[in-house]
């Protein structure tokens, strides 16, 4: 046994040349200009998300002002700095499918839910699943469920968050709202951290965003994150504290899709149709298992709440911040909602045309999901940004380069809800990309109206500034899939004018 052990090491490195050789001088993509660490490995990647702290997103960016429009960054990837090269990959793109280690990685978590399924025929299946919860007369329908949870958190802020002395960080009320709201929404259960004020105490708040902290690790080591989901509570609360909340939220999803498996007569008990009603009565199909649906609602609580949070707190910032914006903003309402104690509904803030253009703005600012989303080259893949590239090649473009195009969108560093104004906003909306095709869209358009509607009409917000207060959002954020500011902002209710 000893004797070959030599000759095994002297195989493996010879293996690992032979490979290294191949990927910088003969593999396809050994043409395109990048980190040679990235032509060798994949863990260049995890470098920069894990040792880095969501540094991929910035050392792609100084990648591109080195190297152009199209950079390697792994063995068998390229990272694209053109819209065209976008809308081919996530737009016209049909023939690509998800990178599979990246997707099922990323939700190692929830394996079995909707985001992991890399086949396109299995996901849009389950996307129609979803989508009669989600369509605009779905979300219309419950409308005041949102409108609920709004009251609640203005009356929040104007009892407990009155004065310089008594501030709250918006960005962790809308955490607390956007929770609440599809909790309420999709399950008829809502979470109510809302009632955790004024100190916002629970669990899920703090654990959720540790939760997306730990995205990178998840990625890179899925087995960690199995392990964590199935292993004994007791074991796993001592090793990951952090995972408190998922368990937690785990037992409450199986224990409501438990008795609606058990006991179909128990859809007639919820206050208002919630997503298992569709989930769990598919037409001409077989029921989806429980596991399935658990990890569903799991991927549509997060997805659901952070990033509709996010746009709402970079949005109020920019309000705080520029009087043109929130003069301009407020009057509007004020004209077309004379009397604030009487509810406006969506559909009537939809006409409004500065409230409109703000909210694209908030949208182009927050980015949504900053991190690139890589997808597989198929046979039939037509050119992706103009190259005709081999199949099995992963191509990807963050829409960090997409929303800050100075080509597109002028002085795009610069939060202009004016621009949205102009005669022809055509290629502006085309390139206005914060949510993935998800089924869930109408809802976070209506929750953005209900919210930034409220917030301006009824209350008069102040911004404190301290030395921790943000300067601003236009910086490249950390990518933890979605960004990650190292500050944020505390403000406080002025008391309001009586009209």
């Amino acid at each position: 046994m000893y004797i070959y052990l030599p000759l095994l090491v002297c195989i493996v490195f010879c293996y690992i040349g032979a490979l290294a050789l191949y990927r910088l001088f003969f593999h396809p993509l050994h043409r395109y200009p990048g980190p040679v660490l990235a032509a060798l490995t994949d863990w260049y990647e995890a470098y920069y998300n894990i040792i880095k702290k969501g540094g991929l997103v910035i050392e792609i960016e100084r990648l591109h002002k080195l190297h152009g429009p199209v950079v390697r960054v792994g063995p068998n990837t390229l990272h694209f700095n053109y819209r065209n090269a976008y809308h081919d990959i996530y737009t016209y793109g049909s023939t690509l499918i998800k990178e599979p280690g990246f997707n099922k990685g990323l939700i190692s978590f929830f394996p079995r839910a909707t985001p992991a399924c890399c086949d396109p025929e299995e996901a849009k299946y389950r996307r129609g699943l979803l989508r009669p919860s989600f369509s605009r007369q779905a979300v219309l329908s419950l409308e005041y469920t949102i409108q609920q949870k709004i009251e609640q958190l203005l009356t929040l802020l104007e009892e407990h968050y009155n004065s310089p002395s008594s501030p709250v960080q918006l960005g962790v009320a809308y955490r607390a709202l956007t929770i609440d709201i599809i909790t309420s929404y999709c399950f008829a259960q809502s979470s109510n951290i809302l009632d955790t004020a004024p100190e916002f105490s629970h669990f899920m708040l703090g654990d959720m965003q540790e939760v997306i902290k730990s995205f990178w690790i998840q990625r890179h080591f899925p087995s960690l994150a199995s392990f964590a989901y199935n292993a004994p509570e007791k074991l796993v609360f001592s090793l990951f504290p952090a995972f408190r909340g998922l368990l937690q939220m785990k037992k409450a999803f199986e224990r409501q899709i438990g008795q609606l498996m058990s006991n179909p007569d128990a859809f007639d008990n919820v206050e208002h149709e919630t997503i298992y009603h569709h989930l769990l009565e598919p037409k001409g199909e077989e029921r989806l298992p429980k596991t399935t649906l658990v990890h569903e609602a799991f991927v549509l609580v997060g997805a659901g709440s952070d990033t509709v949070a996010a746009i709402c707190n970079v949005g109020t910032f920019y309000v705080l911040k520029d009087d043109k914006i929130r003069q301009k903003l407020t009057e509007e309402l004020r004209e077309a909602w004379p009397n604030k104690d009487r509810p406006m509904s969506n559909v009537a803030l939809e006409k409004l045309p500065y409230l409109t253009a703000f909210i694209k703005e908030s949208l182009r600012f927050s980015l949504g999901i900053v991190h690139p989303l890589p997808r597989v080259v198929g046979p039939g893949t037509p050119e992706i940004g103009g190259l005709k590239l081999p199949p099995g090649t992963i191509v990807e473009m963050s829409v960090l380069f997409l929303h800050m195009n100075p080509e597109i969108f002028s002085d795009p560093h610069t939060f202009n809800p004016d621009r949205w104004l102009a005669e022809d906003t055509s290629k502006m909306m085309l390139d206005l990309a914060p949510f993935s095709k998800g089924p869930r869209i109408c809802l976070a358009w209506c929750e953005l109206y209900l919210i930034f509607g409220n917030i301006f009409r009824r209350l008069d917000l102040k911004l404190l500034v301290t030395a921790d207060t943000i300067e601003d959002f236009a910086g490249t954020p950390a990518d933890y899939f979605v960004p990650q500011w190292q500050k944020d902002y505390w403000v406080f209710v002025e008391k309001a004018s009586p009209n």
